[in-house]
């Protein structure tokens, strides 16, 4: 132990003397938040914004009823000419509504006519308007028929045979947990990028400077040298994500998400929660990173082997994402996969297995300690050493 604390002691001086690197590193605590309360903030504000609509119509004087729908619902009518398609296309208005001609006609002998709305798929920013103009036609539709069956006597009721009524039983933290689920995405990425540079240059750095054999030298075991880099690069890495994770639990609370029907709290008892819950990362990181590390022949090479496992945090996320499933104990055992689902749950307040919290930790923990045990193994192999 006393080796290992004298490598971990002796490694976080030389981190720490790199201003230009640290800052570097921690770049990424800081500005994630940032960009996160930015990005939701818009999101927000197109949601609950009311603006003018401007709705380019072909043909309004052919539906003079649904034209008042839309100016009912807050449309600005404004004739359009020329080529709806090439307008769309050439993203100069948002969508073009045209009536037809034989509007009127069609509706006299209640046959069906189309009114069509023009628009771009692919344009994310216009899905909003088309919604909004595709269930003004739909509602119209549906008033237009009730109408049609009370002139004659009829009840609109004898239509309406099953309706299904939604009763969401989501909290407005579980709900708000969703919307920013990329929250875990963010924190668990910190622990791969903080202790990043520490990790190669621990390995990978020192070939190339060639003071990796002279160290080798020294009458220790090749084990503790590789535990002592490893809980060097891991406080660094640990250091990053508690900071990621504190400002992005600050802008969440800054956010304004009541204005979108939602509400969010943090309790103390959370925060220790998610503190334990994503305590092993920053341990199970570096110790992949200092194998990467130790089979590359520069500090450049090793930035391309390692920066893959930056990728690690973005697959639970992911995976849950298109193809979700229902929680269950194994999923605790995975490292990275059992943590990230464990912040979403903590934030959502959700009721979480006690068994959850040692699987998760003792299953990453041990995973990190073999990998680094293996590190170690390989150090002491002369072909890994001069490769």
């Amino acid at each position: 132990m006393n080796v290992v604390r004298a490598v971990l002691i002796k490694e976080l001086k030389d981190g720490l003397r790199d201003r230009r690197a640290l800052l570097s590193a921690f770049l990424f605590p800081l500005l994630a938040p940032v960009f996160i309360y930015g990005l939701m903030t818009l999101v927000i504000k197109q949601n609950t914004e009311s603006e003018d609509l401007v709705l380019p119509v072909i043909g309004q004087g052919y539906a003079p009823a649904l034209m008042r729908q839309f100016e009912e619902a807050g449309f600005t009518l404004e004739a359009f000419d020329g080529s709806p398609e090439t307008a769309v296309r050439d993203k100069t208005v948002e969508l073009v509504v045209q009536v037809p001609e034989d509007y009127q006609e069609t509706m006299a002998n209640f046959e069906p006519t189309q009114v069509l709305v023009i628009h771009d798929g692919s344009r994310n920013d216009t899905r909003t308007i088309v919604r909004k103009v595709r269930n003004l036609i739909s509602n119209y539709n549906n008033e237009l028929a009730a109408l049609r069956l009370i002139a004659r006597g009829v009840s609109p009721r004898i239509l309406q045979g099953v309706r299904a009524k939604s009763s969401d039983v989501a909290s407005d933290e579980q709900r708000a947990a969703n919307l920013l689920n990329f929250i875990p995405i963010y924190v668990l990425m910190a622990a791969f990028v903080c202790g990043l540079g520490l990790a190669i240059d621990n390995t990978a750095g020192e070939r190339e400077r060639r003071s990796l054999e002279p160290l080798l030298i020294n009458p220790v075991t090749r084990t503790a040298l590789i535990f002592g880099k490893w809980l060097a690069a891991s406080a660094l890495a640990g250091a990053g994500m508690i900071i990621t994770l504190g400002l992005c639990l600050g802008a969440m609370l800054a956010l304004p998400i009541d204005e979108l029907g939602l509400n969010f709290t943090l309790t103390a008892g959370q925060v220790l929660m998610l503190l334990v819950a994503i305590l092993p990362v920053p341990m199970f990181a570096s110790s992949l990173q200092l194998l990467l590390g130790l089979f590359a022949k520069s500090f450049k090479d090793a930035q391309s082997y390692v920066g893959i496992l930056v990728f690690i945090p973005v697959v639970p996320t992911l995976v849950m994402q298109f193809l979700p499933v229902a929680s269950s104990l194994w999923m605790y055992f995975v490292p990275i996969f059992g943590q990230s689902l464990m912040i979403k749950e903590i934030l959502g307040a959700e009721t979480i297995p006690l068994l959850a919290y040692p699987a998760a930790f003792i299953t990453t923990f041990a995973t990190s300690l073999l990998v680094c045990w293996i590190t170690g193994r390989l150090l002491s192999q002369e072909r890994v050493i001069q490769s």
